[in-house]
């Protein structure tokens, strides 16, 4: 298998469903990712230890993640609404096509949850969720690669890179000014 399809595969669902999926849906999905992965980031990295240890870090990154999967959504339904599209047959696709929010909390939830029983120590497991949040939004350029399929690995590797700088920039400025 070459390097590229293992390098691809974490990110494979975002852009694929049964088929091949249309460029619009795609690229709600990959909004989403990347919405999801720097509120998450930014909430993750935001919570203090002692809030960690209570349990409240928990409660900030699902606050996170349930508002942003929403508003991701309801954003996405409206704009299709005013572009002519059915409400009946959109909400699905849109309630779908953000579901990579709620996978951007999954490693922060785990991790931090971890945390508040004991183990491992409050440090590591925020940085350690930080650190797969900065890996996932660097994969976007894998993923984006794959959606032009002209562009090389190494290009879309350093898309992905440029996307996570990017995006350390935005939370770095979120927490300055909101924290």
């Amino acid at each position: 298998m070459p390097i590229s399809d293992v390098l691809q595969h974490p990110v494979h669902t975002y852009v694929q469903a049964e088929g091949e999926i249309e460029p619009a849906r795609a690229e709600s999905r990959m909004s989403a990712y990347i919405y999801g992965d720097i509120l998450v980031l930014a909430a993750t990295a935001g919570v203090s230890r002692g809030d960690i240890h209570s349990g409240k870090a928990l409660l900030v990154v699902l606050g996170t993640v349930l508002s942003t999967y929403i508003a991701h959504a309801l954003a996405d339904i409206v704009g299709a609404a005013l572009t002519g599209h059915s409400l009946s047959g959109i909400v699905g696709h849109e309630l779908r096509d953000s579901i990579p929010v709620a996978s951007a909390g999954m490693p922060s939830l785990a991790l931090l949850g971890a945390a508040a029983l004991g183990w491992p120590a409050a440090l590591w497991a925020q940085s350690l969720a930080c650190a797969v949040l900065i890996a996932r939004l660097g994969l976007t350029g894998l993923v984006y690669r794959r959606l032009h399929r002209g562009m090389s690995v190494h290009r879309g590797v350093r898309f992905g890179i440029a996307v996570a700088l990017v995006a350390a920039v935005v939370v770095a400025i979120k927490l300055a000014l909101t924290h």
